[in-house]
């Protein structure tokens, strides 16, 4: 048997391919694709805890591939992903997660996963994101308190599990998570710290943050933005100083704690900056094409978290549509955006925590110029020395791979060719990074 498809004479092999392709397709197009057994998750679902801003919080963990412990003394790493209102799915399939999704709809391993070494959560946070339950729309988070606490209650219950109880926790995330991260660790230390006066002891330890691309203290990084697109030649002078002008709109409506004003200013900044530039994202100044989006405009990560056998399979409530971003939380966080968290970044380093900030070198919006700037304001006693400390070159097999300054318990790392989403665009140096920082040999990415 041969069919004709044009100037195309197909055999009865290659017709049985087709067959077989056309089969597939319309799998995944009515949302039969199922995940391999090996990549599903160690455990997933919801973590319910009841608070008045959240119902269930969407959770998915993979343990350790390959731990060096014992696993009762291997860290766990939880990701939070930004937004405000952005799914922790998209780190899952998407950055340092054990597979990733591609845009031919199906999973890859990820050859370079953090969770090689170490347990790895994801929790969409906060309720109202991903898939996480709120109890209503009009209960949805306005500030880092509620998402602190509303994740603290959710580690409380994941912690209580035997196979985790008492293991280090490193809590991580970007973008967002900038503020995310130093607000639950700052409640997470306060709270262990009350526990203890009462002789208690708390189900799991704080061992360190990581924030990657931070929206941490925006009063300053906002004002970066002109300089950086200037020195990038991606605007001259003139429109330099539109930029510059704008961002001092931000910081005027700042000062006088005009949170909307502040934000919306903001927004017209990045707005303008993309105009000029003609950049498709701030995100990244090489991409033609926003992350996790194929060249004919199709959100590949979307369409395949919505399957519902992919929900089923995770645990997820099957009637929630999945985004990557949730509009409603992004609309209830607005008068929280323009709000500093770096007073929660130095109460951990003078708690002697360790802090680690990093970021991929083609970010505009929250990259090495918009960090570095907050990072010089850091009040701190040690901030002179971290600042006199060498920035060495770091190599991966003679290859550069980025810059590391490290003092006492502040680590600050560049990963080159990388941008917003640094694990999404350098695996290897990513997990390379969040390990030798977790085992406290950051210094040794230098050698």
């Amino acid at each position: 048997m041969a069919i004709l498809l044009g100037d195309w004479k197909l055999g009865q092999g290659a017709v049985r391919c087709l067959v077989l392709l056309m089969i597939l397709h319309a799998g995944l197009a009515t949302g039969e694709y199922k995940i391999p057994q090996e990549a599903l998750p160690t455990k997933s679902g919801y973590l319910d805890v009841k608070t008045p801003t959240a119902t269930s919080l969407f959770y998915a963990y993979y343990e350790a591939l390959d731990a060096t412990d014992e696993l009762s003394k291997t860290p766990v790493i939880l990701w939070l992903q930004g937004g405000p209102g952005c799914s922790g799915l998209i780190g899952n399939f998407g950055e340092m997660g054990p597979w990733r999704i591609g845009e031919d709809m199906q999973l890859h391993k990820n050859s370079n996963p953090w969770n090689r070494r170490f347990g790895l959560l994801f929790i969409d946070s906060p309720a109202g994101s991903g898939f996480s339950i709120a109890p209503s729309s009009d209960a949805i988070v306005t500030n880092q308190y509620q998402v602190a606490r509303d994740l603290y209650e959710a580690l409380q219950i994941f912690f209580s599990n035997s196979a985790y109880k008492s293991r280090p926790l490193y809590v991580t995330g970007e973008s967002y998570g900038g503020k995310y991260v130093p607000a639950l660790g700052y409640y997470i230390i306060s709270k262990a710290h009350k526990l203890r006066l009462k002789s208690e002891q708390p189900l799991f330890e704080l061992q360190g943050v990581a924030i990657g691309n931070g929206l941490t203290h925006p009063i300053v990084q906002v004002q970066t933005y002109g300089a950086t697109a200037y020195y990038m030649g991606l605007v001259d002078k003139r429109q330099r100083h539109v930029l510059d002008n704008l961002a001092k709109k931000s910081v005027e409506c700042i000062l006088r704690k005009d949170w909307l004003g502040a934000i919306a200013a903001r927004s017209t900044l990045m707005g303008s900056l993309r105009e000029m530039s003609g950049l498709t994202t701030l995100e990244d100044v090489r991409k033609s094409v926003d992350y996790f989006t194929s060249a004919n405009g199709t959100d590949y990560l979307t369409e395949f978290v919505n399957k519902e056998t992919v929900k089923k399979a995770l645990g997820a409530n099957v009637n929630t549509t999945w985004e990557q971003c949730g509009d409603l939380v992004d609309e209830k966080m607005q008068v929280d955006i323009m709000k500093s968290t770096k007073w929660m970044v130095e109460a951990l380093l003078r708690a002697q925590l360790p802090v680690l900030l990093y970021q991929g070198q083609w970010d505009i919006q929250d990259g090495v110029a918009s960090n570095e700037a907050w990072m010089h304001t850091i009040v701190w006693e040690s901030l002179n020395g971290f600042w006199a400390s060498e920035r060495k070159v770091w190599k991966e097999e003679g290859i550069l791979a980025g810059y590391v300054r490290t003092h006492e318990n502040l680590g600050h790392v560049i990963v080159a060719g990388a941008g917003h989403l640094s694990p999404a665009d350098q695996n290897l140096r990513t997990q390379r990074m969040i390990e030798a920082w977790i085992s406290g040999k950051l210094g040794s990415l230098s050698l």
